[in-house]
């Protein structure tokens, strides 16, 4: 007599589980398309302050050197714009994906996602394959989603700190080389676990 009553409160429990986890997943998909201009967003802003903070480097700079020629090849000047035009630039291609195209292309050959190697998906998902975001969202199974797209968040938190970390390694004054070094292996770290480019599909 209990057995069935068991079986029928598992049930009841776990189709109760799929649709949690079905609405996560949606909610996390809504989020991506969201992350993706606040990431782009986010670097116009990391190159517009480098531009901004040039100027009045420039400007402050102008007081210590005789002439114009002398402070045009001040060492500081020449990285700072590059850097500045290079994030506005990146932020242009996230938000109109032909970047996160190229940055598809050019990490997908290093090595990371070891994080996958102690996750067992089915048949239908290749978590090292480019298109996995594609096989992912083709899998009915409710919690492979959520677990993929976790691990893309992680993944997206990651190239945001490796990116973070370059900016301010080549860009700001003063600031604890030791804390910055180590937060960039962290990032390069968790990127290697993780993925480097798991949460890019997300974005196009």
């Amino acid at each position: 007599m209990l057995q069935p009553v068991l079986s029928m409160f598992s049930l009841i429990q776990f189709d109760f589980l799929e649709e949690y986890l079905g609405n996560i997943n949606l909610f996390l998909e809504i989020l991506f398309g969201y992350l993706k201009y606040i990431f782009g967003g986010l670097l116009i802003i990391i190159g517009l302050l480098t531009l901004f903070s040039l100027r009045g480097k420039f400007f402050l700079e102008r007081l210590r050197y005789k002439n114009e020629e002398d402070l045009q090849h001040n060492p500081l000047t020449i990285p700072r714009l590059i850097i500045g035009i290079f994030y506005i630039i990146f932020a242009t291609g996230i938000i109109f994906d032909w970047f996160t195209y190229l940055l598809i292309i050019v990490l997908d050959p290093l090595p990371d996602r070891f994080l996958f190697i102690f996750i067992s998906f089915t048949g239908i998902v290749d978590p090292f394959g480019v298109n996995s975001v594609y096989d992912i969202r083709q899998t009915p199974i409710a919690f492979e989603k959520t677990i993929y797209y976790a691990i893309s968040i992680c993944s997206f938190i990651a190239l945001l700190d490796i990116i973070i970390s370059i900016w301010q390694m080549a860009v700001r004054d003063n600031i604890n080389e030791k804390k910055t070094i180590i937060a960039l292996i962290g990032g390069l770290a968790m990127a290697m676990m993780t993925g480097f480019t798991t949460c890019l599909p997300l974005f196009l």
